[in-house]
């Protein structure tokens, strides 16, 4: 099949992920009714104070599983976890949405709005109807993935995630799209976070010197986010060390029989 204008086949493992999403996103409506929106207060501000703390913050994910790590769980209801994250010291949650690949599902969203802190959409967002739906999902913010998307729809979906409220991380894997994220850090788009994201799409390996040689090249003024791959103390220590202002972890939070506890621990190292 084709891909709807501006998004792009990567070559990679990414590819199958985007051709579902495609397919779903051309033949369904709307997963929530417009007019709704979940959230609470400023989902910018929220996000930005939360990614902005002192130290490095955490963005503790829920998904129930992962392509490159096959079945992580099998929870029905995501809310009690993300109440433990939060209680962990979590600043803010990443929510999977994507079906097929992930097992998440739009509603995942409202079910941890118990947990109180900022929810990230991360799924692979390749039109703008996928980002105005996102508010009634509950989102506070969404993930933008250069690695998929042209530069003008890039741009088209940073500005529409601007004029909805909502916090825009946008993610990269090398100096060129790190170049085209950059072009968004204006005040007119306003993106509020770059990620690096360690991971290689075309095995799915992991690499966290890309987070190193990337994270020293980010624009002033914008917050940077390591992704993908981080196990624990060692690996969190050495992504703040590169300079990252946060770091999203999910695979190791999802095997974690007591989440809660996994980030109390995490915190006390990183704060002593």
């Amino acid at each position: 099949m084709s891909l709807p204008a501006g998004v792009r086949w990567t070559g990679t493992r990414l590819d199958p992920i985007l051709e579902s999403v495609a397919a779903k996103a051309a033949s369904r409506e709307a997963a929530v009714a417009p007019e709704q929106d979940l959230r609470e207060g400023d989902s910018i501000e929220r996000f930005c104070r939360a990614l902005g703390a002192p130290g490095l913050s955490l963005i503790a994910e829920c998904k129930r599983r992962a392509p490159s790590q096959g079945q992580l769980s099998e929870e029905l209801d995501l809310a009690k976890r993300a109440e433990s994250y939060a209680r962990g010291g979590a600043a803010a949650l990443s929510i999977l949405t994507e079906e097929e690949h992930f097992q998440g599902h739009p509603r995942d969203l409202a079910a941890v709005q118990s947990a109180g802190i900022p929810r990230l959409r991360k799924d692979f967002l390749i039109s703008t109807e996928m980002v105005l739906e996102s508010p009634a999902m509950g989102a506070d913010g969404v993930l933008l993935i250069c690695a998929c998307l042209e530069d003008a729809l890039l741009q088209d979906l940073a500005v529409c995630a601007r004029e909805q409220g909502l916090f825009t991380l946008v993610e990269v894997h090398d100096e060129a799209e790190l170049e085209q994220a950059a072009r968004l850090c204006c005040p007119e788009i306003g993106v509020g976070a770059i990620g690096v994201n360690a991971r290689d799409l075309r095995d799915f390996s992991i690499d966290l010197a890309t987070v190193e040689r990337i994270l020293p090249l980010m624009p002033k003024g914008v917050l940077s986010v390591a992704e993908s791959g981080l196990q624990g103390t060692e690996d969190l220590l050495r992504v703040r060390a590169a300079g990252a202002d946060a770091a999203l972890v999910g695979t190791a939070l999802m095997r974690s029989t007591d989440p809660e506890a996994t980030l109390r621990e995490w915190r006390e190292v990183l704060e002593s």
